[in-house]
């Protein structure tokens, strides 16, 4: 079943089943931080406002209450989520 993504900034998709929150965010265009992909690093952290996920690989990394990592997180249920900045298109701002 399909998952909504909710951006805090006003924007939202619907993401393949098969991708992280990193790799659906990237295939919206979106500009993202990371660095390692798998958990290590934290360089991903997004703060989940709303909804469930559950991790592709459990993360080495500290995340604090309330933040995520969007590398290796995917929805498990329509999910709100804010950036620590503002949301852009690779193309420019939306």
């Amino acid at each position: 079943m399909a998952n909504i993504i909710k951006i805090i900034d006003g924007f939202s998709f619907i993401p393949r089943e098969e991708h992280t929150l990193l790799e659906a965010m990237e295939a919206q265009q979106l500009v993202t931080e990371y660095q390692c992909r798998q958990g290590y690093c934290g360089a991903c952290q997004v703060e989940l406002i709303n909804g469930n996920i559950k991790y592709t690989e459990e993360p080495i990394a500290f995340t604090p209450k309330g933040r995520i990592l969007a590398c290796c997180a995917k929805p498990t249920s329509d999910i709100t989520i804010e950036l620590p900045y503002p949301v852009k298109r690779k193309t420019g701002e939306i």
